[in-house]
């Protein structure tokens, strides 16, 4: 029963902080709002500005005030005025009081115009090649775009490189966390949900595609999470073998802690022999399969929400251009990578593959 606390102890914590990362992710970044569409089919009020049917040949601002219009030439003729010797000044002419110059334009919403405040499928997409311009413009398109899709195998190949140093001593810690994550990212799902209906008139399919591989993965973990404390094959069970690892001497130096290793694997075989070996191997191939998959949805979570803030928003950073980008090219094909993986793994968790491969080699 402490276990089970201490897991979802754990579990809780790692939840905590995909949220929190999330919401700081959502909202650092150079963003700025995006250009304001000219409205469709505006109309200029007859008898006001350019193209309307108001005295002709008067530039805004030029009308004369006062005199008369001549129709032959298209002029008009100020009016004499006497000068008064008394006050030396010509008499002054009444104000006229205008509540609009007569000459400014003004534009008139068209009828029927669309006043949702929600961006098209349109809108987004210019508003990200407009995002892509401005980082070409800053000449760091090219690197920073490669170097992001660069970064993002990387983050992948630490969290397999991770997963397999950490997988013997600390499985017992990753698998919780693990789910634990996940099941925050699905908190995270709802606030994207609903920043998407609010910010865009559709829906993205590459929203779907993220929820179902996120489920997918969140399935394989709880699997795993499962198969690694109660599956147990030919008196092998995970724990039992994780648990008869001494720990490494970190301070005995290179050669004390590669001595040690090669000690630990002369005992392990020892005492466990080749199908212990592969039945850890295959154990250790589903928790990598996992995290690799708990790793990729947790980024498509937060490409996500970086995707749908181009609706109202543009930006010159390249990661967040190239983040959109690559959450706009997720294929179905991804998915259905995710369930084949995930299958291994939950082969691997219930040692369903461990019996294929004894039945294989009798």
């Amino acid at each position: 029963m402490s276990e089970l606390g201490a897991s979802i102890s754990i579990g809780v914590l790692a939840a905590l902080v995909v949220l929190i990362i999330y919401i700081i992710a959502a909202r650092i970044g150079r963003w700025q709002p995006a250009p304001q569409r000219g409205p469709q089919g505006g109309q200029t009020q007859p008898g006001y500005g350019p193209g309307g049917t108001g005295q002709p040949g008067h530039a805004p601002g030029s009308r004369p005030r006062g005199g008369s219009y001549d129709q032959s030439t298209r002029a008009y003729t100020q009016p004499t005025q006497a000068y008064d010797q008394t006050t030396r000044a010509y008499p002054q002419q009444p104000e006229r009081v205008y509540g609009m110059s007569e000459d400014e334009t003004r534009v008139l919403p068209a009828t029927g115009a669309d006043t949702d405040p929600r961006a098209t499928k349109a809108e987004l997409r210019d508003n990200i090649g407009q995002s892509g311009q401005m980082v070409e413009t800053n000449r760091r398109a090219a690197t920073s775009s490669n170097g992001d899709t660069l970064a993002v195998f990387t983050y992948i190949f630490g969290a397999a490189l991770i997963a397999v140093i950490a997988f013997v001593f600390f499985n017992n810690l990753l698998l919780p966390a693990t789910v634990g994550a996940l099941a925050g990212a699905i908190i995270c799902v709802a606030l994207a949900s609903t920043y998407t209906l609010k910010s865009l008139e559709f829906w993205p399919d590459n929203s779907t595609i993220t929820i179902i591989n996120l489920l997918v993965a969140l399935a394989a973990s709880v699997a795993m999470f499962i198969g690694a404390e109660q599956t147990e094959r030919d008196g092998f069970t995970l724990g039992r073998i994780t648990d008869s690892f001494a720990a490494l001497p970190f301070s005995e130096g290179f050669t004390g802690f590669a001595t040690a290793i090669a000690d630990r694997v002369v005992e392990f075989f020892r005492e466990f022999g080749f199908m212990g070996f592969i039945f850890l191997i295959l154990m250790g191939v589903g928790c990598i399969i996992v995290f690799t998959l708990a790793a990729k949805s947790l980024i498509d979570v937060m490409d996500w929400r970086i995707f749908v803030q181009f609706g109202r928003f543009v930006t010159d950073r390249p990661m967040s251009h190239s983040r959109a980008v690559r959450f706009q090219s997720s294929k179905v094909s991804h998915t259905v990578t995710s369930i084949i993986l995930a299958g291994i793994a939950v082969l691997c968790a219930t040692g369903m593959a461990y019996d294929g491969f004894t039945w294989f080699t009798r």
